[in-house]
């Protein structure tokens, strides 16, 4: 088997997580947001070409991981939590989280650290913590950029995803029909 294929195939292997209509991630709040995502496509199943910046965050993540857990820091990794919000689910799974705060981890691919800061409202949002991303980088450091929750942010979120969510909610009943 070619490296590539196999790299692709792990990267984009079924776990579990079926896309359904009222239940959206926060890690895909910036997309809805700003159209990346679009209601049509949605429910669509969709491969992950850039396998190989993906496996490279999750390297990363998991040697922090690995650094942690040796050092005998108390915290829990990918804790999954639900935001209620009118009748749909914000999913939010933070990275780390500590007594005292959370942390988002990405790799430093991009500078482009504000397209997380919906993911990092959620994230406050759900657990009411100091939340911070973290910027893994090659060679291996971790630097931590602290977020300051908006209600307005928090507002333009809620607002959008649930437009968001209706659209999905009118395409498919009309497939459906």
């Amino acid at each position: 088997m070619k490296i590539d294929k196999l790299l692709y195939n792990y990267v984009n292997k079924d776990r579990g997580h079926k896309r359904e209509i009222g239940r959206y991630w926060a890690s895909e709040l910036y997309s809805i947001i700003f159209g990346y995502s679009k209601p049509k496509d949605y429910l669509k199943e969709k491969k992950i070409d850039n396998y190989g910046m993906i496996l490279t965050g999750v390297a990363t993540e998991d040697m922090l991981t690995k650094i942690l857990k040796d050092m005998n820091v108390d915290f829990q990794e990918q804790v999954k939590l639900e935001i209620k919000i009118k009748d749909i689910v914000l999913v939010v799974k933070p990275d780390f989280v500590f007594k005292n705060m959370v942390w988002e981890t990405k790799h430093a691919f991009s500078k482009n650290w504000e397209k997380y800061k919906y993911q990092l409202e959620a994230e406050y949002r759900a657990t009411k913590k100091k939340t911070y991303l973290g910027i893994l980088s090659t060679p291996f450091n971790v630097d931590l950029l602290k977020y300051n929750p908006s209600d307005e942010l928090w507002e333009e979120i809620q607002d959008k995803l649930y437009a968001f969510h209706e659209k999905v909610k009118q395409i498919n009943s009309v497939k459906s029909a």
